[in-house]
């Protein structure tokens, strides 16, 4: 039985190692090496199978044992190439990814009218090289995120790259409410995470045919801010391409009903925008959580 202290002292080695081979090869060296590696995983190991079941069985219902499994070797592919672009953004002061914003006049119409705004992120696609993009704006950013330090997997921005943003420790005081409710009050922009229910007061809705709960949180600080919520997903398209689009935009409100009926109502929105994204791009779906699991 692997022991947690040799499992993450095993993931340590596996990122020097990759570290060390962005440095001297760069991306495609680091790529040329991810594919046989991760083809030896997903073959011996059914942990990644186990954990991608409950997404991929809904969005390829009718699928066979082998077309699943190419299927889920094809997110882990994936999932291992935006790591690699992540530490590559890092490692390398030159590395750039190309990419385009979808949207970004929507976003650009709320700033200049004075006001803040949140945006709605999700574990799909690129999300964490477009973090190292979406900062490129006339507008302070803050990230509302778990920042654990002492992870072995690092954030691009703790290998070398400077950051151009503010990070919201959701584990700090009032799990970062108040600082992100006086950042929107500046007119500031501030990205949330929106597909995990991990604490706090969530509402329930369907997302591929069957229920999910999903938090509340960025709903109910949009309405009391009175700010809008734009729902971004990134999706990698090839090697150093990638696109961060507007999905939806949501203005939650409670001077029209039930407050419990607008979250319910501004989580059915995120959850078709979600749906709609993995139509399009359904092997950039990296979350392992089952979050059809009440």
């Amino acid at each position: 039985m692997i022991t947690p202290f040799l499992k993450n002292k095993g993931e340590f080695l596996g990122h020097l190692f990759f570290y060390a081979l962005i440095m001297i090869g760069g991306q495609l060296a680091a790529y040329l090496f991810l594919y046989p590696l991760l083809l030896a995983y997903a073959t011996m190991s059914r942990t990644p199978h186990r954990q991608l079941q409950p997404y991929l069985s809904r969005r390829f219902p009718h699928q066979n044992p082998w077309q699943r499994w190419w299927s889920a070797y094809r997110i882990l592919l994936g999932m291992g190439q935006m790591l690699i672009d992540r530490s590559w953004l890092g490692l390398k002061p030159k590395a750039r990814l190309h990419g385009t914003f979808e949207g970004i006049d929507k976003l650009q119409e709320t700033l200049d009218s004075g006001r803040g705004a949140i945006i709605y992120l999700a574990h799909v696609g690129t999300w964490q090289t477009a973090l190292a993009h979406i900062t490129n704006m006339a507008c302070r950013v803050h990230i509302m995120m778990a920042f654990d330090t002492q992870a072995v997997t690092k954030h691009f921005f703790e290998l070398g790259r400077k950051r151009d943003f503010n990070i919201i420790d959701v584990s700090g005081f009032m799990g970062g409410m108040i600082e992100a409710i006086n950042a929107l009050e500046q007119g500031d922009v501030v990205l949330i995470m929106g597909d995990r229910a991990s604490g706090g007061h969530t509402t329930t809705t369907t997302f591929l045919g069957a229920q999910i709960r999903l938090p509340v949180a960025a709903f109910s600080l949009a309405a009391n801010t009175r700010v809008p919520v734009l729902i971004a997903f990134s999706a990698k398209h090839d090697r150093t391409h990638q696109v961060l689009k507007i999905w939806d935009v949501i203005h939650p409100d409670y001077t029209h009903g039930d407050r419990a009926q607008e979250m319910a109502r501004c989580a059915h929105r995120f959850s078709r925008a979600l749906e709609n994204y993995v139509k399009e791009y359904p092997y950039q779906w990296y979350n392992f959580f089952d979050i059809w699991e009440q």
